[in-house]
């Protein structure tokens, strides 16, 4: 029984571990605190391109250079709530 019960806590930490809100703990308070934050996914047509004045979202926005925050997972992060970006994550070594 006891082999059971450490079985059962060691699959319910688990799931939680692996919850995305866990994975993405990283947000700052200041960008909504995973509420409003999210990876981008490519293959749903969130794409992102580098241009001069920042990096432009797929949606047309425009985020400024000098806005833009490093993403420590190396990749890209958006924050927003109704539209408004209120943080922008860019992979390390991002012009």
């Amino acid at each position: 029984m006891l082999c059971f019960r450490h079985a059962w806590l060691i699959a319910v930490i688990g799931t939680f571990a692996l919850s995305p809100a866990v994975a993405h703990s990283w947000y700052p308070i200041s960008c909504c605190s995973d509420e409003d934050c999210r990876e981008l996914a490519e293959d749903k047509g969130e794409v992102v391109t580098e241009t001069a004045a920042g990096w432009r979202l797929w949606d047309g926005r425009l985020v400024p250079r000098d806005v833009v925050k490093t993403a420590p997972d190396g990749k890209f992060h958006l924050c927003e709530r109704r539209k408004v970006i209120l943080c922008f994550f860019a992979p390390p070594g991002s012009s």
